[in-house]
Parts: structure tokens; C-alpha cells; sequence
């Protein structure tokens, strides 16, 4: 589960002294109301000397109504570009003034300021935090600060429910291929025009004919097999009635060809010229390994690891135990070969070489997947920092939502809470007057599934304490952090595209490794997936967040590079993005 947030309203706190001397007591001589200032938008950029100081979203960690602890990360961004994470832990007194429901700060005590060891100029960072901070407001609204603790409450029920991390089917080839993962059982739907039947439960373009014969799009070309689960090889020519139905697809803007290309830039690979990919179909959750022949084994220094030179996934052996080990989604597994059976590794527990590994190793970024590494503290303080932006509720406008007939209802476990199973969009119901969606980053708020919409100034937090294991789970990474008048703040921690902090190892990992239902009906919905996209995500001071999809060495490998402006884009989904004012 993410750190626990909190709402802007407490955006000023972060900006209190941060010293080890406490500050003197302020006693308000008018009312709090009068003395409250416009807040500060997020994050906060600061200099201390050459270095910028970009100050995030506070988070509130508790309050028992006199004493408040909370904690804010700080990014420092030196003259080559590097960016040092940290967290500055903090802690105040309140004073409540509960007729004008104004909260009033003071005694400030700085508890922890965390940076890595290299960091040799976090004290002069904390000194410009604290200069800053000397004319900021100290009062909060009473109303939203209690509102910051109900969704800490619920944040706190959806964390007692672990993640999944049952090992994927893991299929390795050292010849080309490529994995065509369907989300559940094969579900045909015809083809307007054609005799043809597409497989509507997956993103690739899978077709079957009248014979049984399967086809599938890959590259320039189409590829075929006597049924789903053959071997494929490439046809010559392709049907007009193929060439119909992609046509349809395309259209349809709902396809993956398999064209092959890391950027649409790039040259489509052929099937008229070795060589073909083997391909391989799965219905469960599977995650495919390719290597360029055999595998490669490399040392790596210092250690007692071996890595596979010749694959973009990340394979490793152990020379004490003899053991392969994989990383996929985030997730450490271990088999005696690469044939299984796979098992999985905490990220705390594997062996300490792994730690080890040094920093100019061509394998240095999988040590944000090791418990206790720099990388993965910073990893882990990147993955709380939300994406904000601040819109207008008068201007923004949620698309009419679309539901395969009738709206249905299905039940979230361990909560009072249900939502739409077949709409594309997260539609919840709270009760029978208040219904809540998430489009784009933003919350909306409706009397009826049918609205009208309009942006919502809160969110219940009832709905924090959906679980992992609801394909709901993903929306509690969305907040609203401030309202005002028209305005409202909204945004989202990377937990919204699928990355989140596993709270057993304290590592990020991507998915919550549950295999969700999806909706199949005259259309498919799909929910979030954790496997079968290859996923390889990864953490450097260097690069910042990358993704990887496909574990391969010749397709589908491209890696995309992840900056805190990117638009809220699960992969799941429509293209989504937050809408600055």
C-alpha cells in the first residue's frame, strides 16, 4: 500500500520549521478564520545554492487530536541533473478552535530527515525548507483535517489485505516469440461483413474462421494455425475478409497488430524473411522470457551472481544455491532451472549478493527491487509523490459512461460498497443517491448511474478501503486533495497505473498480482493485470521510473521512460490525462 496522503488543506505544515528546536508557541489573537491565507499549489520548488528543492505533497501519519505527525518528500535536483530523494519526518502540536472549525500549529519538532548517505548537503537542503517556511500560515481547516483522517482509517482497513504473489506461468524460448495473453477463456464474437469470428478478449487481432483455422495479425502480415493453441505460420497472401476485419479493428481503436516497432518511427519487422516468432497463447496469467540462443551467463563483480547477457528480462543464478532467479512485475522468483517449478522470493530474503550488486553493473536497476538498497527507498518515496493539478469543476466535463446494457452491479468484498461490472469506466455506488466515477484522473459525482456528472470537491473515504483484490483497487490512488469555490485539486499517486509499494518488503512492484474477472459480454472490458505484458519496471537516480514491456532480445522489448508529468495512463485503459487549468 502507498504512504499514507493527505489533502492540501495541510500543505502548510510541510512547510513548517524544520529544525530540532521547537518553535514558540503561537497563540492566535483573532480568530483562525481571519488569519488564513491562500495555499501554496504542489509541489513546492525551492534553491539551496545549486541545488533545487522540489517539496511534495505533505502526508498526514496521525493525529490524536493535540499531537500531529506527518512526513513530506523532498526531491533534490542537482547541476547535472541527478535527483537525490528523501523524507522529512515531522511532528506539531494543535490548538482547535472547534466554533470556527480552524486548526492552529505550533511546536514544531523535526523527528527524522532521511536522505542517503551520499548526500552530503542535506543539511543546507533542511536549512532552505526551513528559511522558506518562516512566513508560511499555520492553520488548517478543522473540516478537512478530519476528513485526511477518515481516509487514513480506510487507507489502514485496505492495507491488512496482502498482496498476490503467486508465481505466473513463466514460458522461457531462446528462439523468438512472442505471447498472446487472453483474458480468460477465448470469448468469439462475429465479424460484421465476414465469416469470420474474432477472439474480442485480448488486444492482439486473433481471428477464427469456419474450419476452426486461427489467424493472427503479427508485423506485416498475418500468421495462421490449424487451431488456438498450434503452431503458427505465416500466410501467404492474406483473405480480403482478413484484410476486412483489420480494416474493422483498426477503426475500432481497440487493437495491438503486433506490429513489432519500440516508436511507430521505426521499420515493421517482416514475416517473408526469417525469423519467424514462435507464438505462444495463454489464458491464465504467463509471462514470457526470450533469449538470443541459449543463455549467456555473465559474473557479476564482487558477487557470487550470475546474469543472462543475451535477454532484456533479468535472469540470474546463485552460485551457493545454485538457483535461477527471475524478476518480473516488480517480483523475485526462484527456480531450480528455467524450466520451473517457479516460487516466489520475497524481496527481503533473497540472497544478500543481490545487494551487492555495484552501481556500474549493467544490472544496477533491479536493485530498486531489493529490500534495503538506496535505490529502493528512493523508489519507494517516488511511488508516494502524487501528480497534481488544479481544475475548474465548471469546465470539466465527464464523458458519457458507457455500459454493455443495463447497468450491473457487483458487490466489493469487505466493504458496504458496489460498482458497475460492465462499463469501461470505475463507476462506484456508495448508496442509491451517491455514485462516484474516475475519468482522467478525476473524480465525479453523480445522484444516479445515469448523472448528470459533475466534479466531485470529496470523495467518501469509505471508498479508500477497497481492498487489493478488487479490480476497483486502483481508484484509491486518485484524490482530491483541496476545493475552493470552483476550483479543486486533484491527482494521483503511481498506484492509479498500476505501480504500488509492496508493504511486506517495502519494495514498488507492479499490480497487485490478483487475477481479476473481466466483463465479457457483447464486449470486453478488461480489468487491471499484473502479468502478460512482460513488465519490467524499474528505478534509477539516473533515469528515473522506466517500464519495460516484453522480455525479450528482438520484439516488443521498447522501454518507455516515466517522468512525474505523465498523463494518468493505466495500461487498461483509455489514454487518460490530467487537465491543468
Amino acid at each position: 500500500m502507498p504512504q499514507l496522503r493527505l489533502f492540501t488543506a495541510f500543505l502548510m505544515l510541510c512547510l513548517a520549521p524544520l529544525s530540532g528546536v521547537q518553535a514558540a508557541p503561537e497563540q492566535p489573537a483573532q480568530p483562525l478564520a481571519n488569519q488564513v491565507t491562500a495555499s501554496p499549489s504542489w509541489p513546492q520548488v525551492l534553491a539551496a545554492g545549486d541545488t533545487k528543492l522540489t517539496i511534495y505533497q505533505p502526508q498526514l501519519d496521525s493525529w490524536d487530536g493535540y499531537t500531529l505527525n506527518a512526513r513530506t518528500a523532498v526531491e533534490a535536483t542537482g547541476t547535472d541533473g541527478k535527483s537525490t530523494y528523501g523524507i522529512v519526518q515531522f511532528s506539531a502540536h494543535t490548538l482547535v478552535d472547534k466554533a470556527t472549525r480552524w486548526v492552529a500549529l505550533d511546536q514544531y519538532t523535526i523527528t527524522k530527515a532521511d536522505f542517503p548517505d551520499s548526500a552530503t548537503k542535506a543539511d543546507s537542503w533542511v536549512a532552505a525548507v526551513k528559511q522558506d517556511a518562516e512566513n508560511r500560515t499555520k492553520t488548517i481547516s478543522l473540516d478537512q483535517l478530519e476528513a485526511a483522517l477518515g481516509v487514513i482509517t480506510a487507507e489502514q482497513q485496505s492495507g491488512s489485505e496482502p498482496l498476490e504473489n503467486t508465481p505466473p506461468t513463466i514460458i522461457s524460448s531462446e528462439v523468438p516469440a512472442l505471447l498472446v495473453y487472453i483474458d480468460g477463456e477465448p470469448a468469439y464474437r462475429p465479424v460484421d461483413g465476414t465469416s469470420l469470428q474474432r477472439v474480442i478478449n485480448t488486444r492482439p487481432l486473433l481471428l477464427k474462421d469456419a474450419q476452426g483455422k486461427h489467424y493472427l495479425h503479427v508485423f506485416d502480415g498475418w500468421m495462421v494455425a490449424d487451431n488456438l493453441g498450434g503452431q503458427y505460420a505465416p500466410l501467404h497472401p492474406p483473405s480480403a475478409q482478413l484484410e476486412k476485419a483489420k480494416k474493422a479493428a483498426i477503426q475500432g481503436r481497440q487493437v495491438d497488430l503486433l506490429t513489432g516497432q519500440s516508436d511507430p518511427k521505426d521499420k515493421i519487422p517482416t514475416l517473408a524473411k526469417p525469423p519467424i516468432p514462435q507464438i505462444y497463447i495463454a489464458t491464465v496469467p504467463t509471462e514470457l522470457i526470450v533469449t538470443d540462443g541459449p543463455p549467456q551467463w555473465q559474473p557479476i563483480q564482487n558477487t557470487k551472481l550470475l546474469y543472462v547477457t543475451n535477454t532484456t528480462g533479468h535472469i540470474f543464478k546463485e552460485i551457493g544455491d545454485q538457483d535461477s532467479y527471475v524478476l518480473i512485475s516488480g517480483r523475485w522468483f526462484r527456480a531450480g532451472d528455467m524450466k520451473g517449478p517457479w516460487t516466489f522470493v520475497g524481496a527481503d530474503k533473497l540472497p544478500a549478493d543481490f545487494a551487492n550488486i555495484p552501481d556500474d553493473s549493467p544490472k544496477e536497476n533491479v536493485k530498486a527491487s531489493v529490500t534495503g538498497t538506496p535505490q529502493a527507498k528512493e523508489a519507494a518515496i517516488a511511488a508516494t509523490i502524487a501528480q497534481t493539478s488544479a481544475i475548474k469543476k465548471s469546465q470539466v466535463k465527464m464523458s458519457k459512461p458507457a455500459f454493455d446494457g443495463e447497468p450491473q452491479l457487483k458487490a466489493i468484498k469487505g466493504t458496504p460498497l458496489q460498482y458497475v461490472v460492465n462499463s469501461p469506466m470505475p463507476i462506484i455506488m456508495v448508496d442509491a443517491q451517491s455514485w462516484y466515477a474516475v475519468e482522467n484522473g478525476i473524480w465525479f459525482v453523480a445522484t444516479s448511474v445515469q448523472g448528470p456528472w459533475t466534479v466531485a470537491s470529496s470523495v467518501p473515504a469509505v471508498i479508500y478501503s477497497i481492498p487489493p483484490s478488487s479490480p476497483m483497487h486502483y481508484v484509491t490512488y486518485v484524490k482530491v486533495y483541496e476545493a475552493s469555490g470552483d476550483t479543486v485539486v486533484v491527482g494521483y499517486t503511481p498506484g492509479y497505473q498500476g505501480s504500488t509499494l509492496d508493504p511486506d518488503s517495502g519494495v514498488v512492484v507492479y499490480g497487485t498480482g490478483y487475477p481479476y474477472t473481466p466483463w465479457v459480454g457483447s464486449v470486453w472490458y478488461g480489468p487491471p493485470v499484473t502479468y502478460g505484458f512482460g513488465v519490467a519496471i524499474r528505478y534509477t537516480p539516473w533515469t528515473g521510473w522506466t517500464f519495460g514491456f516484453g522480455f525479450g532480445w528482438s520484439w516488443g522489448g521498447s522501454t518507455v521512460g516515466v517522468g512525474w508529468g505523465w498523463g494518468a495512463y493505466p495500461w487498461w485503459g483509455n489514454y487518460l490525462s490530467l487537465i491543468p487549468i
